[in-house]
C-alpha cells in the first residue's frame, strides 16, 4: 500500500497528463465585493481577437496550477494580492488549435477596486454583473460563470461565491493518516513546534485538495515521503474528530484514515520536512498512557480501539 517516489501522489497536473490533456491551463474568476467579475477582451491581432474571457493561461513546466493562476493574472492584468479562495474544478477541450486542453479554474476576490494594467494580449477590460454577461464569451466559460458567481439578491448581505469562501475560516477541515508497526505500535511525528507535540502525518484541507482523505495523503507525502493512493477502500476511515475552539482556531473537524502497518524497511525510509518535524516516534499503549499530552494521545488511543473493533471512533476534543 506504501512506497517512496519522486512526485506528489495527487497532482493536479500529472493528473491531466494521464488523461491524455496536452494543454493544461488556469483561469481565475475574480470577483469585486459588489459581485462584479473581471472579464478582459483578447485583442483583434491574436486568435480568436475579440473574445471576451476570464483572465489564464497555459501551466509552465514544472508549475503548480495555483502559482500559475497569480502569475497569470498578474501578467495580463497587473493585479497582485487578490485572495485566492477555492478551486472550482476544470473543463476538457479541444482548443482553436485542435489540442486537448484541461482549463482549471480558481476563484479570487478583490476588496478593492485594483488598476488594471493589459498585457498586449489583450486590449479591453471590464467589471461585469454575471447578468450582464457579453454574447462573445465561451460557452464553458458562461456557465460557469453562472453556477459560481451568480447574480447578487436583492436581499442585503449576499455575496458571490468567491467573495463569500473569503469571509469564513480558511482551514475548518483537516485529514490525517494513521500507521501502526509490524508489531502494532502507532507511528506518530515529533514536531519541531514543541507545544505541538507529537502528530499523525497530516494537515489542513486546503481548495487544491477534491476530499480530506486527498488532503491527508498530501500531506503524508509532503511531511514523510510515503506515497498514498487516495482511495477510500484502501485507506479507511477510523476516526471523527470534532475540535472545539481553542487557541484562536474556531471549530474544526478532522478526518483520520488507517495508512496499514509500516515495516522496519519502511520506516527508516520515511524522509521527514525538518521544517515540520525532527523524528520519528513509535510507541505501545502503555507508552501513550504515560505520555503528559492527553490531547494527543486520547485520539490515538481511540484509533488503536477502532482498529481492532473496526467500528470508526467519533472523539470530541
Amino acid at each position: 500500500m506504501t512506497e517512496t517516489e519522486q512526485h506528489p501522489p495527487f497532482d493536479l497536473i500529472a493528473d491531466a497528463a494521464a488523461a491524455g490533456i496536452q494543454r493544461p491551463a488556469v483561469s481565475v474568476l475574480l470577483v469585486n465585493r459588489r459581485g462584479e467579475l473581471l472579464l478582459v477582451r483578447r485583442a483583434v491581432t491574436t486568435l480568436l481577437g475579440g473574445l471576451w474571457e476570464l483572465p489564464g493561461g497555459g501551466v509552465e513546466p514544472g508549475e503548480g496550477v495555483l502559482d500559475t493562476g497569480r502569475r497569470e493574472l498578474q501578467e495580463e492584468t497587473g493585479i497582485t494580492g487578490a485572495r485566492f479562495t477555492a478551486y472550482l474544478g476544470f473543463h476538457d477541450y479541444t482548443n482553436a488549435r485542435g489540442v486537448l486542453a484541461r482549463e482549471f479554474v480558481f476563484a479570487a476576490v478583490v476588496d478593492h477596486e485594483p488598476d488594471v494594467g493589459l498585457s498586449p494580449e489583450h486590449d479591453a477590460h471590464q467589471w461585469v454583473l454575471p447578468a450582464e454577461l457579453p454574447d462573445r464569451l465561451a460557452d464553458h466559460e458562461r456557465d460557469l460563470i453562472a453556477r459560481h458567481a451568480a447574480q447578487p439578491k436583492p436581499y442585503p448581505g449576499y455575496q458571490p461565491l468567491p467573495a463569500y469562501l473569503a469571509s469564513i475560516p480558511a482551514a475548518p477541515m483537516w485529514g490525517a493518516i494513521f500507521f501502526t508497526t509490524v508489531t502494532g505500535e502507532a507511528v506518530l511525528l515529533r514536531s519541531t513546534n514543541p507545544l505541538k507535540g507529537l502528530q499523525y502525518a497530516g494537515g489542513d484541507v486546503e481548495f487544491t485538495d477534491l476530499t480530506p482523505l486527498h488532503a491527508a495523503v498530501r500531506e503524508t507525502w509532503e511531511e514523510t515521503g510515503i506515497r498514498l493512493i487516495p482511495a477510500s477502500e484502501l485507506l479507511p476511515l477510523v476516526a471523527t474528530v470534532v475540535e472545539q475552539p481553542r487557541a484562536g482556531w474556531g471549530m474544526k473537524v478532522g478526518l483520520v484514515f488507517s495508512g496499514g502497518i509500516l515495516t522496519p524497511a519502511q520506516l527508516a525510509a520515511i524522509r521527514l520536512n525538518p521544517d515540520e518535524h525532527d523524528e520519528v516516534v513509535t510507541v505501545n499503549e502503555a507508552g501513550l498512557k504515560q505520555l503528559d499530552d492527553p490531547h494527543a494521545h486520547d485520539l490515538t488511543l481511540a484509533v488503536l480501539d477502532a482498529l481492532r473493533t473496526g467500528a470508526p471512533a467519533y472523539v470530541v476534543r
